[in-house]
């Protein structure tokens, strides 16, 4: 169907299993968004460089890559600088989040109308 815009890819990089279908199911079932979980950031930097990600959701606490680490990966690449991160961690306090200046965060637990909200200020449609 032409005209409809192009669902936007969300990568959810969160090992919790709950909380990642949760979060996938619930921006799945918005019309604007197309997530996929990945469980471990290694696996992650994969997924990430070959979808065209408009967001990452994060998680810090990860098998493999740290989410910290695994943002540092992605911001010295150009190909992946430009995605925005939301963190979404228990862990905002993090003392390697105050040291990258990092403050696009949400705490878990969260609420789903602030991840959406939060998500949509992100994804904003771009206007032509």
């Amino acid at each position: 169907m032409d005209g409809l815009p192009e669902r936007k890819a969300i990568v959810v990089v969160e090992d919790n299993e709950p909380i990642a279908e949760l979060i996938k199911d619930t921006l799945n079932a918005e019309p604007d968004y197309q997530a996929v979980v990945v469980v471990d950031g290694a696996l992650a930097l994969e997924v990430i460089r070959s979808v065209k990600a408009s967001l990452i959701l994060l998680d810090i606490n990860l098998p493999g890559l740290t989410g910290l680490q695994l943002y540092d990966i992605l911001q010295a690449d150009e190909a992946t600088q430009s995605i925005p991160v939301l963190f979404v961690t228990a862990n905002i306090m993090d003392p390697g989040l105050q040291r990258r200046g990092l403050s696009n965060c949400l705490a878990k637990p969260f609420d789903l109308d602030e991840l959406l909200a939060r998500v949509a200020a992100i994804c904003r449609p771009e206007k032509s």
